[in-house]
């Protein structure tokens, strides 16, 4: 498989995720959707110093975060009054973003697995149990759980 189709299928059903996290930063569909497209050029022509695939995620969410980071500096002077966001707000979300993928990448490779397939693919606790071959009811307790340990561990 070439690095064209590996980054495209790693890609499949994270772009909506994407668009979300740009859209927090910039409050701009326009904008929000620019940085998504700059993020997945940045993200192909740079796939190939991504050491560990399972670190995917991660890696691309701080190139899209960087993205608009850099956007929004080069846009300070457009950035209309009632859109504007302040630095700290910047700092903040950023540094959220980042403990919450630090705290994704701490849990056991199962937990990541259903929180990914969850929150990241969209997935009903039906679609989840099926995949992953266990009970809804467990699916709903797990999540419960690992979202009371992620919440623990950002504090």
């Amino acid at each position: 498989m070439g690095v064209n189709e590996d980054f495209k299928n790693l890609m499949e059903n994270r772009e909506d995720k994407l668009y979300k996290i740009a859209f927090t930063y910039l409050r701009n569909r326009d904008d929000s959707m620019d940085c998504v497209q700059e993020t997945l050029l940045k993200g192909l022509k740079n796939y190939h110093t991504l050491q560990n695939k399972k670190y995917f995620d991660t890696w691309i969410i701080r190139i899209l975060i960087n993205t608009c980071i850099d956007y929004i500096n080069k846009n300070k002077s457009t950035v209309q009054l009632n859109e504007e966001i302040t630095r700290e707000e910047i700092i903040e979300n950023y540094e959220d973003t980042i403990d919450l993928i630090n705290a994704i990448g701490e849990l056991k490779s199962e937990q990541r697995e259903l929180i990914f397939l969850k929150y990241f693919k969209g997935y009903s606790n039906f679609e989840i149990a099926r995949e992953m071959n266990i009970k809804e009811g467990t699916v709903k307790s797990r999540v419960h759980r690992i979202l009371k340990k992620l919440k623990f561990s950002m504090e």
